[in-house]
């Protein structure tokens, strides 16, 4: 996958760069133009140096070539993600984000999920819960697909846990915990955390009464 960072100076920060070593960065200005040319199905991480409203337009070009977008905001605000999400990005974070979480990001959007951060996750997944319908038998889970270490990464991730949060209970790696929810997207057939979340209740396991 492609990676594009759009920036207001149109620099490469360092961390981007860590996280993704053959990124190409463009600057803001020229980012609507440019993402048109891209080949399908490449990440677009739009830096908003303001607010969304700048970011519209080289988001709309962006998904009309196919590509998925992340919207980076220096000052992350939940009524912000959400307008995000809702423009189409498939994840939202802060524009300081270390690179494993960027890596973090991509995997998840990569398999078609979305990404936000973890305060966020918990409040759209307490909505889901409040307004999804009952689970019939078909819509449950095979746990048993997951290993005992898996069962235990996705009931922390039920409960809101982020990754280092993960590894800190399990006393495990944050790449090993990384490598336990990608088997547990693909065996459970899930793209994302909330959807993860909401099959762990459907099976009745993973979350607080």
């Amino acid at each position: 996958m492609k990676h594009l960072f759009a920036s207001r100076e149109g620099a490469l920060r360092r961390r981007w760069k860590v996280a993704f070593p053959q990124a190409a960065v463009i600057a803001l200005a020229r980012s609507e133009q440019c993402v048109r040319q891209l080949p399908g199905n490449s990440l677009v991480w739009l830096a908003c140096p303001d607010s969304l409203d700048s970011l519209r337009a080289p988001l709309a070009a962006a998904l009309a070539a196919g590509n998925r977008v992340v919207v980076m905001s220096g000052t992350p605000a939940e009524a912000e993600a959400f307008q995000a999400l809702k423009a189409g990005a498939s994840a939202y974070c802060h524009l300081e984000a270390a690179p494993e979480q960027l890596r973090e990001i991509a995997l998840v959007v990569g398999h078609g999920g979305l990404w936000m951060p973890p305060g966020l996750v918990q409040r759209l997944l307490a909505l889901s819960l409040r307004t999804a319908p009952a689970e019939s038998a078909a819509a449950v889970p095979d746990l048993a697909a997951l290993t005992a270490r898996e069962r235990e990464v996705a009931a922390q991730v039920a409960q809101g846990a982020s990754n280092s949060e993960i590894a800190a209970a399990l006393g495990i790696t944050g790449r090993t915990v990384k490598a336990h929810l990608s088997a547990v997207f693909a065996k459970l057939g899930v793209r994302d955390r909330v959807q993860l979340a909401l099959a762990m209740r459907a099976a009745g396991a993973g979350l607080e009464p």
